[in-house]
């Protein structure tokens, strides 16, 4: 595992990597972005076929711009962290990043996902009706709302990266060598 960390890219292999998780960041912001309008646009639907299909939209986009580019970009985070001088734990902006790509990973699949199936169902169910239910309104609140936190916190990623605040974390001195001063 040492080896594993202690290896270094080239700058040919640093700039392919960093071009992949560039890409798949902005495939991560643009299908977030394209869910949020999509979600906001499923509240004014007329019928339940508009329903129908921007609830199909969101799956597709959920499916290919959301969790691949999310599991790549957080894949090649990691990868340019302990490959590069950066390293994962050395820097409070790339450890905010990595917190901040987990928990916005995990809000898509422990929410947001379940959250679009439920919509559909009721849609399938209801039909135009479900725009009506108590139900689908709150699980579609929730979603936009998710949606928008998610964008922002994408968002404040990518300004971190150029801004790199808050400097290095420091070493903690072990409790031995305090005790023997």
């Amino acid at each position: 595992m040492d080896h594993f960390m202690a290896y270094r890219l080239s700058q040919k292999n640093k700039n392919f990597l960093v071009a992949i998780h560039v890409i798949s960041v902005a495939s991560w912001i643009g299908g977030t972005l394209g869910m949020l309008l999509l979600g906001m646009y499923l509240h004014k639907a007329d019928h339940a076929e508009q329903l129908t299909y921007t609830l199909a939209s969101m799956e597709i986009i959920d499916e290919n711009l959301l969790k691949y580019p999310a599991l790549l970009t957080l894949l090649t985070g990691i990868l340019l962290s302990i490959w590069t001088h950066w390293g994962l734990v050395k820097h409070y902006w790339v450890t905010i990043k990595l917190a901040t790509t987990m928990i916005t990973i995990m809000i898509g699949i422990l929410f947001l996902n379940k959250w679009t199936a439920s919509l559909a169902d009721m849609v399938e169910d209801m039909g135009s009706a479900s725009l009506q239910n108590e139900g689908f309104q709150s699980t579609w609140l929730n979603m936009v709302t998710t949606s928008g936190f998610n964008l922002l916190c994408l968002l404040l990623m990518v300004f971190i990266t150029y801004y790199k605040p808050f400097g290095k974390i420091k070493k903690r001195r072990s409790a031995s060598s305090s005790k023997s001063s």
